[in-house]
């Protein structure tokens, strides 16, 4: 039984090691490759549909993709800093056994949704490979989208096991035994992460 709990530790620290480092180096790539790809293409398909009237005819099948790999991408990480949408008006009035429940709710929610999505997406991938799937008006093959989009599910899953309730600065995590965030922001200090009364009045 002490062999098994320690081989079930070993490997729940594997876990949370792998994902939290998969979650950092998909948000780099949200900041600094998508997010601004994004940006750079809308801009130069409004300004040729407006100033040109000759808009990009793929340019609408490239947002969206590109959006949804900028929002999948941060997923993970919005997760780890609790960053993600909840009523805070109705949680921080709740009791801590309330706030406990709340959060249980909501990682058991996060798995089943963003696991099933993981196991969709990675099924789909091998079909849409064999039909050749492409966008409407943008001739490129959607199967790694699909495929890049499953893995970032499956890296939301890892995250929520290794970190259920959401807590900013997980003390597991490599960025918070170093003192900075996932971008290099300090950590907030505990206080910090307290309700504030003023708030709550």
């Amino acid at each position: 039984m002490t062999a098994m709990l320690a081989w079930f530790d070993l490997a729940a620290e594997c876990v949370d090691r792998w994902s939290e480092r998969a979650s950092h180096e998909l948000f780099r790539l949200g900041v600094y490759v998508t997010m601004p790809a994004l940006v750079a293409l809308v801009t130069l398909d409004v300004a040729l549909r407006y100033v040109f009237n000759a808009p990009l005819q793929w340019g609408r099948d490239a947002n969206g993709l590109l959006l949804l790999m900028t929002l999948f991408c941060a997923l993970p990480h919005a997760w780890d800093r609790a960053y993600h949408i909840r009523m805070e008006v109705f949680y921080i009035r709740l009791p801590d056994a309330g706030r406990r429940g709340v959060d249980v709710l909501a990682s058991v929610a996060a798995v089943v949704v963003f696991g099933f999505m993981g196991v969709q997406g990675a099924r789909f991938v091998p079909f849409m490979f064999g039909t050749g799937e492409t966008g409407e008006d943008l001739s490129l093959p959607l199967w790694p989208f699909m495929g890049f989009l499953s893995m970032c599910a499956f890296v939301l899953v890892a995250r929520v096991f290794a970190n259920p309730a959401a807590m900013e600065g997980h003390p597991q995590s490599p960025t918070r035994r170093q003192g900075v965030g996932s971008v290099g922001e300090p950590l907030a200090s505990e206080s910090d992460l307290a309700p504030r009364d003023d708030i709550a009045s």
